[in-house]
């Protein structure tokens, strides 16, 4: 008799429980669903937006307003997260050995094809520090670039011309050709975060300097490795009446124009550094990991 008034509760019970098993196998998917639309619009508004620059008057002066709001949103839209940026900051900071330094986030070279209809992921963002851009390796967060911003210049009320404050550079004569050599090997070695792990012994050294006058010496000193042939995606393309008419896989474009698309090339990797003769570095360029991509700012 005592089974027989339990049996309800029993089988309640047994139902409360497959509808919470059901609940926790629902729920993954209906997140999933929920994050992948989100990703969808995302993309959808960077193809409309990509559209409107490329074929809208309104956004083909580069320095207007309006141009510049759209290129804000761009850089937004297509930029990894926070998190995964901090590896690019930290990186930056590395390179400065600066560990609280404040690293801004500019851009990145994402962009939509509107042709293949299908984004082309980052390969490099940009940061700032002061008049300082560092090009960051998006995929290995290694530094590539580092370079002064260009300065900038107008003229004032009586006609006279305005620079912008220029970097100023040590030019106290303290080291040698030889010991920036030695300083720029222990500056790469020091420094694995922001350049990965570097054999410097694989690679074949070439030096140069460039005497200003007056004491001004920047000493540079360039790493070369071996030849090699990459893909290129997407392919360059070059449009002109001056393209042989015979060469292979040449097509007309629209507008009836020659046109040819190159999907590999040939490269040869190499790391250069300049450094002051007071020891300063004065910039850097790492194509290691592939070709040096253009600073991209807002």
């Amino acid at each position: 008799m005592k089974i027989i008034q339990n049996k309800p509760l029993a089988i309640a019970f047994v139902f409360l429980v497959l509808l919470g098993s059901a609940f926790w196998l629902i729920q993954p998917k209906t997140q999933s669903v929920k994050v992948q639309q989100a990703q969808d619009q995302k993309l959808q508004q960077i193809k409309e937006l990509t559209d409107l620059a490329n074929n809208d008057p309104k956004y083909r002066e580069h320095n207007s307003q309006a141009s510049r709001e759209l290129s804000d949103k761009l850089c937004s839209l297509t930029a990894r997260s926070a998190e995964e940026r901090e590896k690019a900051v930290a990186a930056v900071r590395d390179f400065l050995e600066m560990p609280t330094v404040n690293v801004k986030y500019e851009c990145n070279d994402a962009f939509y094809n509107l042709e293949e209809d299908r984004l082309i992921a980052a390969k490099s963002e940009t940061y700032l520090v002061d008049s300082t851009y560092f090009v960051v390796n998006s995929v290995t967060n290694h530094i590539m670039q580092v370079d002064e911003t260009p300065g900038t210049w107008g003229y004032k009320a009586d006609g006279s011309r305005w620079f912008s404050d220029q970097k100023q550079y040590d030019n106290s004569g303290k080291y040698s050709q030889t010991e920036i050599e030695q300083l720029a090997r222990n500056f790469i070695a020091k420094h694995s975060i922001a350049l990965g792990s570097i054999d410097l012994s694989k690679l074949t050294l070439e030096t140069g300097k460039k005497d200003g006058g007056n004491g001004r010496v920047n000493y540079f000193l360039t790493w070369k490795g071996e030849v090699r042939t990459v893909q290129l995606d997407p392919p360059t393309e070059t449009c002109s009446e001056d393209l042989d008419k015979n060469a292979t896989g040449l097509y007309r474009n629209d507008n009836g124009v020659p046109c040819i698309k190159v999907y590999e090339s040939k490269e040869q990797p190499s790391l250069t550094i300049a450094f002051t003769n007071g020891g300063q570095l004065i910039n850097f360029f790492n194509e290691l990991e592939g070709p040096l991509a253009r600073a991209r700012m807002r």
